[in-house]
């Protein structure tokens, strides 16, 4: 298994001209379907629809992922399912890493989503990790977060605020820093909230 982990410090701004890759804040989200790691049950995004959905990419070996999760995961326990739903979608993890997961997180609520193909990696475009979208209840992206640090947490909470008064999320009005892994190398990208 493949256990090699990379930081890379990276500057969270809100300008449009340094946006994080992926889909743009303000376009529709690219719809996928995958399987429930812990389930084998068969997920679809689009039936998501009337909830705020936060997608986010993940891996085993990812140090900022580990703790960017159990946040995620609370949001979604104290917000409820009917509300707020969470897909971790697993990214470039080696085969084992779903054994792995389910005996960590088995009380957990949030959806992990098997992507061995790497399909839905590509529609939103991701090359580092955490990567995470946050989805409106009309499948528009509200907000784009690439990296994870400890001003992501304050972010993240006034994004999920926003989103479920059904306003949309404000900027971020100084950069922070955060944290990338890559499986490559070093990363560098923005937040374009």
């Amino acid at each position: 298994m493949r256990r090699v982990l990379i930081l890379g410090t990276i500057l969270l701004a809100s300008s449009a001209s340094s946006a994080a890759s992926g889909p743009a804040v303000g376009t529709a989200a690219p719809e996928f379907s995958g399987r429930n790691i812990m389930t084998g049950d068969k997920i679809d995004l689009a039936a998501e629809r009337g909830k705020l959905v936060i997608v986010t990419f993940f891996a085993t070996w990812c140090g900022p992922c580990k703790r960017e999760l159990p946040i995620l995961e609370r949001a979604q326990q104290l917000v409820g399912k009917e509300r707020l739903r969470v897909f971790a979608v697993d990214f470039r993890d080696a085969s084992d890493a779903a054994r792995q997961l389910r005996g960590a997180v088995k009380t957990w609520q949030t959806t992990f989503v098997e992507d061995r193909t790497g399909v839905i990696a590509r529609k939103y475009n991701i090359s580092g990790i955490p990567h995470l979208f946050m989805i409106d209840r009309d499948g528009q992206i509200i907000a784009n977060h690439l990296g994870y640090g400890d001003r992501s947490v304050e972010d993240l909470v006034n994004d999920i605020n926003h989103a479920l008064r059904g306003s949309a999320p404000v900027p971020a009005e100084t950069p922070s820093p955060a944290a990338v892994s890559t499986p490559e190398g070093p990363a560098a990208a923005t937040s374009n909230l």
